[in-house]
């Protein structure tokens, strides 16, 4: 699930062009690909909370994309903190 959803936010990402958040999440998925498991889900839960923070974004994305991506938010979240 983790895997999917990740590949799945990068790829929405791209579609609106948020390059900065797209390379996030990109490493996030590199460190859990090499095996640093922790080390992607603290850097997925970095992206989330304070000024400027992947929740504060305009996602530039029509009304299906955008749904899904919130709802992925939410659930990379979910999972993330729950393995730490």
């Amino acid at each position: 699930m983790y895997l999917k959803a990740l590949n799945e936010i990068i790829d929405l990402l791209d579609k609106g062009g948020h390059e900065h958040w797209k390379k996030w999440f990109l490493l996030a998925k590199e460190y859990y690909v090499d095996g640093n498991h922790e080390k992607s889900f603290k850097k997925v839960l970095g992206a989330y909370g304070g000024m400027g923070s992947f929740n504060d974004v305009f996602w530039n994305l029509f009304n299906d994309d955008f749904e899904r991506l919130e709802y992925l938010k939410g659930e990379i979240w979910r999972y993330s903190k729950s393995k730490l």
